[in-house]
């Protein structure tokens, strides 16, 4: 059977309760990236990532604030209507000089990482920050080896400036951010 990839920017009538059922938020991670005295240092040990039913309503709540409140925008990617990777993309700037928006969310269910689903994605926010005139866009990246990789290959560097809130929410992701200007990522990986 041959997968049918759809991509789409979301509305408010896309998100219902069921959004997340087929969603495989599944990652065993074995390496991950901590900061000891400002360098960057890879830790030989691991621990399990996954969302359960709870941690997925909280998400498709958060979908429908975003999308009611018009405080971002929701790309979805569905293999025959089943949702199985999204990115969010608040629409507010910040920083010194407003440059910034904010990647909140970016994830491909288990099963279809590595095939460039992610990479779709992100240029999709590249498109969108563009259309908003953001200068960058920032990404507080959880700490993952391959959640690292994928950032740092595309483009993404350790942010000039770092949002207090995101830091303090997430106080082991690395705090990054991505230069719109530079040219969207290449398809694939």
């Amino acid at each position: 059977m041959q997968e049918k990839i759809i991509i789409k920017e979301l509305s408010l009538n896309d998100i219902d309760d069921n959004l997340l059922d087929f969603f495989d938020r599944y990652q065993k991670v074995e390496k991950y990236w901590t900061n000891k005295n400002g360098s960057w240092t890879l830790i030989d040990e691991g621990y399990t990532e996954d969302w359960d039913k709870e941690r997925k309503v909280a998400k498709i709540q958060m979908f429908k604030n975003i999308l009611s409140g018009q405080t971002g925008f929701i790309y979805g990617v569905y293999d025959d209507n089943k949702l199985i990777g999204f990115t969010v993309l608040l629409n507010q700037k910040f920083g010194s000089n407003n440059q910034y928006i904010q990647l909140k969310q970016l994830h491909v269910s288990n099963g279809y990482r590595h095939k460039g689903i992610g990479k779709k994605l992100f240029g999709l926010c590249i498109e969108k920050a563009m259309e908003l005139k953001a200068e960058k866009i920032y990404i507080s990246a959880n700490d993952s080896e391959d959640t690292q990789k994928f950032y740092l290959g595309i483009g993404c560097k350790d942010a000039m400036e770092i949002d207090a809130k995101s830091a303090e929410a997430e106080p082991y992701d690395r705090q990054m951010e991505y230069v719109v200007n530079c040219q969207p990522p290449v398809a694939g990986g």
